[in-house]
């Protein structure tokens, strides 16, 4: 018995090596513990994970270079914990991008955006459409380098935030700043337009306070005029009402002249201009300066003098709230403001109320959907549900904010705004909260087209058949993205105070990517979606010229023509009888896109002007979606309860994973490509 356990001598090799032999590269005498171990001390752990062999038709047939894409890519920092057999699937697809941007030679400059942001998901693009895409721009962890992404689509601008005109076009010098003043009759129109739509956000006065303190400013009585804080809150007020006029150089002139004393509403002009990431810091800075106040905090009853000013402060703080919530949601960036650190009354004014509920969704899809691990994919989309019942409560505060549900009709005038800004991050978040789904069946798709299996081989055909609760789940994405295009085009069209808010290419943009994206993997979805693409694009073309507009449409421009370049958006009749034409065939309903059937196509008697005009507006019907139908599987196409759902196991997907690591940081990828 004692030579049947003896090792051999010589030069053995040993095919049970215990881990730290291995990590060593020496010799394992087999025994437990081994010899080395036992002189070092160190635990003798025959293998840490199991061993990942390569199928055979992975060894017969080696990927391609133009293939090897396809292969998954781990990333070492969602590395499993010793108790899981294997690497988590969702450590496959990281999701954050990345991007640096050299000013100068001395100044270089490296930007975040995490899983929830636009960029994420036109890198994801980028990868689609570029086969040769690797991982040579990737950088360490889960974050990957998107320059080249950005370059292609023109983004780079947007990423790190479009320069200001003073610096750009220096049009104006310093010196004529200095020597001239805004009229008053432009002051008040700006000002109009700021307490007509912008306003509504933070509402931290009433909108007769900023009316005075204009006739204070311009009123030639020394005595009269405003203090510094207040000429600057003014000021900066009128600088983000004119960027929806034709004197929007106005903005830069009015916003030099605003001192540190405004900077939480210094998102609000950062944002509108295309300025994301000056944004955030911005409402980080207010975030932090708003805490160190105490304005998170109620007055004391006691303090009297403070009383008089307790709504102004739960006015300012949670309008401060709602903007810090959403913004980094769509950033996909930490926020710096957490309810369980505040103690403070809600604001009475409705308005705030109700955005102030809708960002407590907000929040909590981005913790539970990104930054939770799920034991399965349908643990995470009954997650999901949740989140929609949630949602559809929020109707009952619209109706008691606006007067009116979600299906009502355009408003115009300021109510048009307030519809527009509650029914854009209503909608929004929805998609967000679905769109994993909607890449996941995505990767799916694709990885079952890389791995088919050869003619010859005895192996039998994987099938490919999406659950049915995986294609509602996507149908949510992709009805939620041509709801919020339907709303902002004929809002744009009938309210001119909604056209002028520029943020507003944001929800077209990421809507529009996300039609393209499902696109990608299903062309025959092309007569359903992209009727949407070109409503988004015909919205955008209404708008100012200048970024982040124009880079936008370029940008889905650009994804059209490497898609195909018949899809590129050409706005002359002929093209569109044709597309007309096409559209008018039947075709077979594809499987997980019922909610995103043609809603009509353009009307045969349109006339188009040629480019950058794109005056023409589409008769697009609104999609016809009842949210009822979002309670879950049951209520739609599925039957039976979620605990007879189909879900995914290894074997069925045909990747390695473990869904019980299942991390959504890692989820909604931009690496696909496989190390070593």
């Amino acid at each position: 018995m004692a030579d049947a356990i003896k090792p051999p001598t010589g030069a053995w090799r040993i095919p049970k090596a215990c881990q730290e032999c291995r990590k060593r590269k020496i010799r394992c005498n087999g025994l437990n513990p081994c010899k080395t171990c036992q002189q070092r001390e160190t635990p003798c752990i025959y293998r840490e994970v199991t061993r990942q062999r390569k199928r055979r038709i992975d060894t017969d047939h080696p990927l391609s270079e133009s293939d090897s894409r396809h292969a998954p890519r781990v990333s070492p920092s969602f590395a499993p914990n010793s108790k899981t057999d294997g690497p988590s699937m969702m450590v496959q697809y990281p999701s954050s991008v990345s991007a640096t941007h050299m000013a100068s030679p001395s100044c270089k400059l490296e930007l975040y955006y995490g899983p929830t942001s636009h960029f994420s998901l036109i890198q994801h693009v980028y990868h689609e459409l570029v086969p040769n895409a690797s991982s040579e721009a990737a950088s360490s962890g889960q974050v990957e380098e998107a320059g080249a992404g950005l370059d292609l689509f023109s983004f780079r601008r947007i990423f790190f935030g479009t320069p200001d005109s003073q610096e750009a076009g220096k049009s104006f010098s310093s010196a004529d700043m200095g020597m001239m003043f805004l009229p008053y009759n432009l002051a008040k129109i700006f000002l109009d337009r700021y307490l007509a739509h912008l306003y509504h956000v933070m509402p931290h006065q009433p909108k007769a306070y900023f009316k005075q303190c204009l006739e204070k400013l311009y009123d030639p009585s020394p005595s009269e005029h405003p203090d510094t804080l207040t000429r600057a809150m003014l000021l900066l007020s009128m600088a983000i009402g004119s960027l929806g006029t034709e004197q929007y150089a106005w903005g830069d002139v009015l916003f030099e002249r605003v001192k540190e004393s405004l900077i939480p509403s210094y998102g609000n002009y950062q944002n509108e201009q295309g300025r994301p990431n000056s944004a955030f810091l911005h409402l980080g800075t207010a975030t932090r300066k708003a805490i160190s106040a105490g304005l998170h905090k109620d007055v004391p009853p006691g303090d009297i003098q403070r009383q008089k000013t307790i709504e102004e402060r739960r006015v300012t703080f949670w309008s401060l709230y709602n903007f810090e919530t959403w913004f980094c949601f769509h950033v996909g960036r930490p926020s710096s403001l957490y309810l369980k650190d505040v103690a403070i009354e809600y604001a009475q004014d409705p308005f705030v109320r109700l955005l102030t509920e809708l960002c407590k969704t907000i929040s909590r899809s981005g913790n539970e959907i990104y930054s939770q691990r799920h034991e399965s994919l349908l643990h995470m989309w009954r997650v999901a549900r949740s989140i929609i019942h949630d949602l559809r409560n929020h109707e009952v505060y619209m109706k008691q904010a606006l007067g009116f549900d979600l299906d009502a009709s355009i408003e115009i005038g300021s109510l048009g705004v307030r519809q527009t800004i509650f029914i854009t991050l209503y909608y929004h978040t929805l998609l967000l909260t679905f769109r994993p789904f909607l890449i996941f069946r995505g990767h799916w798709k694709r990885s079952l087209k890389a791995s088919t299996q050869p003619p010859d081989t005895n192996a039998p055909p994987r099938s490919f058949k999406v659950p049915t609760w995986l294609n509602e789940a996507c149908n949510h994405a992709i009805t939620a993205a041509s709801k919020t295009i339907h709303h902002l085009s004929e809002a744009s069209r009938r309210n001119d105070l909604v056209k002028q808010l520029r943020y507003h290419g944001h929800f077209l943009s990421s809507s529009a990517f996300t039609l393209i994206y499902d696109l990608l993997h299903d062309p025959s979805t092309a007569t359903s979606h992209l009727p949407w693409i070109y409503t988004t694009l015909q919205t955008l073309g209404s708008m100012r010229p200048g970024d982040p507009i124009d880079s936008t449409i370029s940008a889905i421009q650009t994804v059209l023509r490497k898609i195909n370049p018949s899809y590129e958006f050409l706005p002359y009749s002929d093209q569109y009888t044709s597309l007309k034409t096409k559209a008018s065939v039947p075709m077979s309903s594809p499987a997980g896109n019922t909610a995103s059937q043609p809603y009509g196509w353009i009307p045969s008697a349109t006339t188009f002007t040629p480019r950058p005009g794109f005056t023409q507006n589409f008769d697009l019907s609104a999609p016809q979606w009842n949210l009822q139908h979002l309670e879950g599987p049951e209520t739609g196409a599925s039957s039976g309860s979620t605990d007879d759902l189909l879900d995914f196991t290894q074997s069925d997907m045909g990747w390695n994973f473990d869904f019980s690591t299942m991390d959504l940081e890692a989820f909604c990828s931009t690496y696909d490509q496989l190390s070593g």
